[in-house]
């Protein structure tokens, strides 16, 4: 398996291509609620006309074990992408222990070696673990400091809705996975990062069963939170 990608290069800008094909990497984060299928919807409503195909790649490995066969470069590989979302570097939930960065190092590599945008896509926080989006930011920020990439601030999005709203209901029962609300913010952040557009200028969605109010509150809050942290070093 070839895995000699250089170094360093700059972040591909694809903000403006058509079609969008974007290929994500991850785990049941990015199958909760479709998500997938979130991001496809917004793009394709704040930006009519153009084409767009999301595509999750098979299994839910972490980034690093994903390389243990060829499978993963191979799809990566097999057409030209534009984007990349890359979920699964490893973490302590507590803080307390660290794991290695290479192997998202070596898929950020891979991707812009592609011509594709790398978009590294940090967990939100469990329930009651108030520093952990925080923390899990910081550790993809040390990530994007040693190989350019953009980096989607989900977990802050998160942690600013939840101080706006007390009430709101991002979590399932489980404390970690997304409830629709949950997904459907860091599908919001998502869309302004991959299309530079601000998300709080979407419309409400009807076929999105959240009500329009609730609607305008996330895009609010997503589009504050990219303007505040962006995504991309363009």
């Amino acid at each position: 398996m070839i895995t000699d990608f250089p170094a360093g290069l700059e972040v591909p800008d694809q903000r403006y291509t058509d079609p969008y094909q974007i290929l994500i990497y991850g785990n049941s984060h990015v199958r909760s609620n479709n998500l997938s299928g979130l991001i496809q919807q917004l793009i394709e409503t704040g930006r009519p006309g153009v084409k767009v195909n999301v595509v999750v790649a098979p299994g839910g490995a972490f980034l690093d074990e994903r390389l243990n066969n060829d499978e993963g470069l191979r799809l990566l590989q097999s057409k030209a992408w534009t984007h990349v979302i890359l979920q699964g570097q490893k973490y302590s939930t507590s803080g307390l222990n660290t794991y290695p960065l290479d192997g998202t190092l070596l898929w950020i590599k891979a991707s812009k070696a592609q011509r594709a945008t790398p978009i590294l896509f940090p967990e939100h926080r469990q329930v009651n673990n108030y520093e952990e989006g925080k923390r899990v930011h910081q550790l993809h920020q040390s990530i994007v400091a040693i190989e350019p990439s953009c980096l989607a601030p989900i977990g802050l999005a998160w942690d600013r809705a939840l101080s706006e709203d007390r009430t709101l209901q991002l979590h399932q029962s489980d404390g970690n996975h997304a409830t629709l609300a949950g997904s459907f913010l860091t599908a919001l952040v998502f869309y302004q990062s991959i299309t530079g557009n601000n998300a709080d200028t979407l419309p409400a969605i009807q076929n999105i069963a959240l009500s329009a109010n609730q609607q305008q509150s996330l895009r609010q809050v997503a589009a504050a939170t990219v303007q505040q942290h962006s995504a991309c070093p363009f």
